[in-house]
């Protein structure tokens, strides 16, 4: 098989991690794998990523299209993505997230008939995406709330490498040191790109917990970068000068943040994130928006497979709650060494490459074999066109040929 990889932004998040890593397991097993990717000024470091780890990266610069409404369908990458699953002669396009699906499915797969798999690490499935071709969803409520709109996704929970997210192959304690973080001293955790939709809420609320729990052992880190670095910088301004002294550290991004996994005592984090830092055996408490937080623990486990790894409050940001959960395990060592462990274990047996992969072999062997029909094509076409406001971005040669193939 010939896989053609599109991830919406070539810069470092979970979804590109998890899709880069599935990538390169399924071109390990014998299939000619590349990556297609866009970026405005230059490509980012996952682009760098996926040719350390041998696969073709197809990197195309675009800017945004003015196209109101009808976002975030962008015609100038449906046309790339055409143009190098020719190039590439792919036989299949997996898409991870809405803007990439819905490129590839007005590009390839509705000029050249290529078949499309989308990947949906978001909170929901919306009703206008295609109802035919291979989903994959990341939690168990998703797979329940699609099923009943269109045939049930497969369920491929963020994948982890647990051969290379290991604490026994990385060292966290030069990190550690480079940052004068001290043996005695407690760190928090958080591996997360910054931005506002989803992440920067959560972290700006650790800060603001660490802050009231005034501890002088403590120490978050918050590695990573993205449009709201500014953001929670300043707030780490505010924290160290009202406790006097350098409670919160920001490290920038790091293409391999695995030392910042091995250096943390606690992690906070969600999705994929999460699912990593339990990778290498640090306790777990999980952030979302609207205020949410909660401790990863044998008791709230069901919601979190349930759910995902992730969680939507009620709107109430005090940081207090996320305080005493962090409180807990600050002061309990032993707490913190079960529940690693337990997350390890946990990790070990759900989680890994090797099973998502299995499960990615399976749903690309159905899309391969359930090629939908020109007419079948355009009907979906103009369905999710009239849900999405983009039947007037059609040539009116393309109209009439396709009044004229649905009679």
């Amino acid at each position: 098989m010939r896989l053609l990889v599109g991830l919406h932004h070539l810069e470092l998040g979970g979804s590109q991690l998890n899709a880069l890593d599935l990538a390169v397991s399924v071109r390990n097993q014998g299939h000619q794998v590349a990556i297609f990717g866009n970026y405005r000024d230059e490509p980012g470091p996952v682009a760098a990523l996926a040719r350390q780890a041998g696969l073709p990266v197809i990197a195309v610069r675009h800017r945004a299209e003015r196209l109101g409404r009808a976002m975030p369908v962008r015609p100038g990458l449906s046309r790339a993505l055409t143009r190098a699953v020719r190039d590439f002669r792919a036989d299949l396009v997996h898409a991870y997230e809405y803007s990439v699906a819905l490129d590839a499915f007005y590009g390839p797969h509705l000029r050249l008939g290529t078949p499309v798999v989308t990947t949906v690490y978001g909170m929901r499935v919306p009703r206008w995406m295609p109802r035919y071709g291979g989903l994959v969803v990341g939690t168990a409520q998703l797979v329940a709330e699609a099923g009943g709109f269109r045939p049930p996704p497969a369920l491929i929970e963020p994948p982890v490498n647990t051969d290379v997210d290991d604490p026994a192959v990385v060292d966290g304690h030069s990190f550690r040191r480079s940052h004068g973080i001290g043996p005695d001293e407690i760190v928090i955790g958080v591996v997360s790109r910054l931005e506002p939709d989803m992440k920067a809420e959560g972290v700006l609320r650790a800060i603001r917990a660490v802050r009231l729990l005034a501890d002088d052992r403590l120490r978050l880190v918050i590695t990573g970068g993205g449009p709201s670095y500014a953001d929670v910088a300043a707030e780490a301004e505010r924290a160290n000068a009202a406790l006097g002294r350098p409670a919160v550290v920001l490290t920038g991004p790091m293409d391999d943040p695995r030392p910042a996994y091995a250096a943390a005592d606690i992690a906070l984090g969600m999705g994929g994130s999460a699912l990593r830092a339990m990778a290498f055996g640090r306790p777990l408490v999980v952030l979302g928006i609207r205020g949410f937080s909660r401790t990863c623990a044998p008791e709230t486990i069901d919601y979190f497979l349930r759910w995902g790894f992730y969680g939507i409050g009620d709107g109430d940001l005090d940081p207090a709650p996320l305080a005493a959960q962090l409180g807990e395990l600050v002061g309990d060592r032993r707490l913190r060494v079960e529940r690693g462990d337990w997350g390890r274990q946990l990790v070990l047996g759900r989680f890994s490459l090797k099973a998502a992969t299995q499960t990615l072999h399976e749903v690309y062997a159905e899309a391969l074999r359930d090629r939908p029909g020109t007419r079948t094509r355009l009907r979906e076409g103009l369905r999710v066109a009239a849900h999405k406001g983009l039947a007037d971005l059609l040539p009116a040669t393309a109209r009439q040929r396709i009044r004229r193939l649905l009679g």
